[in-house]
This record gives structure tokens, sequence and C-alpha cells, in this order.
């Protein structure tokens, strides 16, 4: 294992800073080019990537699973345009070739059920990695509203960040009104089916599952960017699942208690030791 010992200091900045200037990791799993209108249809795909997951699990190639999609016989979907787009979706989200231990994870946890807990987490976990935009709305807006008092969450509050953001981002002003509030919708549904908002017409915001395996996923994930120490604690990803430091540090603490990792906080000092491979094999 490596360890990690670090006193806390001063937080820092997201590495999904709202300036676009990322830090130097070692690994690149998330998505640091400008917003994106891409997830402006499509939703989740829960089924649609657990179907594809699963056959990965029974030890088809990706060429092999894409054809499949392609001919309509893994995907239901009439026309071989819809199932292509659909394809290139669930490519682009969850199957990071920069990760394939999480493409194996995912593949392993399909076979408890597309709605399992560990396995919708983890497929939010990865959506919200791979698409700025939606990492940004959760861990700067809705991350902010408090989700004890089950805010009310709108169209307009991604429309907001979009109107914020569009001084940095030239390419928001080139879209139009229709892509805007489709793109603002269909990511609210997504953050709906993966369990971070409530309702259909009105949707309220609450706290996502955060099973432990998803936990370690995320720290796997943290280390392989480059993350060490209290920069681990204090990573801004943790709020995709709405979580304040002390709590972090609980789920770490919990992720000791099995033996995978080694974490004490005392005080201003942390100790954090994770896996060898964990850093070899990104």
């Amino acid at each position: 294992m490596k360890t990690a010992t670090q006193r806390i200091g001063k937080p820092l900045a997201s590495t999904h800073g709202d300036d676009g200037v990322v830090a130097l990791r070692a690994v690149v799993v998330r998505d640091t080019g400008p917003y994106s209108a891409r997830n402006s249809s499509k939703g989740a795909l829960i089924d649609e990537a657990r179907r594809v997951l699963s056959a990965l699990a029974r030890g088809q190639s990706i060429e092999t699973v894409r054809e499949e999609v392609f001919r309509g016989t893994l995907l239901t979907q009439r026309s071989r345009e819809n199932r292509e787009r659909i394809w290139t979706s669930i490519q682009q989200r969850y199957l990071s070739p920069t990760t394939p231990w999480l493409t194996s994870q995912l593949a392993n946890l399909c076979e408890s059920g597309a709605h399992s807990r560990e396995f919708v987490s983890l497929l939010y976990l990865l959506y919200a990695l791979r698409d700025r935009l939606t990492f940004n709305f959760v861990t700067n807006v809705l991350s902010v509203k408090g989700h004890q008092s089950r805010p009310v969450v709108s169209r307009n509050d991604v429309l907001d960040l979009l109107n914020q953001a569009a001084g940095r981002e030239p390419q928001i002003e080139r879209w139009s009104e229709s892509t805007r509030i489709k793109l603002a919708g269909s990511i609210l549904t997504a953050l709906r089916d993966f369990g971070v908002l409530e309702g259909q017409q009105k949707k309220f915001l609450v706290r996502p599952d955060l099973p432990l395996s998803t936990a370690e996923a995320l720290l796997r994930v943290l280390i392989a960017e480059g993350c060490r120490g209290r920069q681990v604690l204090q990573d801004s990803a943790w709020r995709l699942f709405l979580l304040t430091e002390p709590e972090v540090a609980s789920s770490l603490a919990k992720l000791a208690q099995q033996g995978t990792i080694r974490f004490e906080k005392a005080g201003a000092t942390v100790v954090l030791e994770t896996p060898k491979e964990w850093e070899d094999q990104p």
C-alpha cells in the first residue's frame, strides 16, 4: 500500500472549476472539456446500460456488443439510428478506456439487477464524472441547496447555470433556446433516475445512495487522478453525493474497517494508505 500523510489546510479548488482549469492528474477520468449538449436526450439509460454490460460480463468483446446493438439483437429500439445514438452515449459515459476496472465492476454489479443501489450509484458516478455540465450542476448548485429541506429543483436551475457560464463558454450562445431547455430537462430526468431527485412534474432534491462499493470506486478514481491525503477528503467529487467533509471521512473510515484501505484522521493530520495497484493499474 502507498501512504500519504498531510495536514488539513485550506480547502482545494474544485477540479472542475468554473474557469475550466483542471489540475494536472495522472489519469484523466473526468470530462475536462467545454460544456456539451450531448446529454440533451436519452436520460440515464440504466436499462440499456445493463443490457450492454451484461453482454460484456458474459465475455463478449466491446466490438461484438456494439454490432449486436446496431443490429437490434441487444437493444429493442426500432431504428438503427436511435440504437447507434444510444451506443455512443453508453460508450462515452460508462465505458471509459482509461479505467477498464470500472467497466469490469459495472459488468459484475449489473448481475444484481438493473436497479440495485450499487449498480445505479456507480452509473451515476460515471455519468457525472464524464459530463462536466452535470458535475458542476450537482456540485456547485444542488450541493448548496441543502437536501434536508427537500428543495424544489427545476429546469431554470440548469438554465441559470448555463446563462452564468455563457461568457466563458461561447458555444452556449450558439445553442438554441429549445436545445437548452431540452438539455436541462434531460439532465433533471437522468438525476431523478439516479436517485438525486424525486418527483415527476415537480422534482425535489434528495441525497443519493452511496454504497461502500461506490465510495471505494470514487476513492480509486481520485487516487488514479493523482489526489493524495487531504486532497481526497476535500475533492469536490464527493459533493455528487451531497457529502460534507466529515461525512467523507466517515465513509473512508468504513472502508478502513473493511481492510480495503488504511485511514486515520487526528485533528489536522490525515493518513491515507491505499493499495499500490490503484496507482499502477488505473
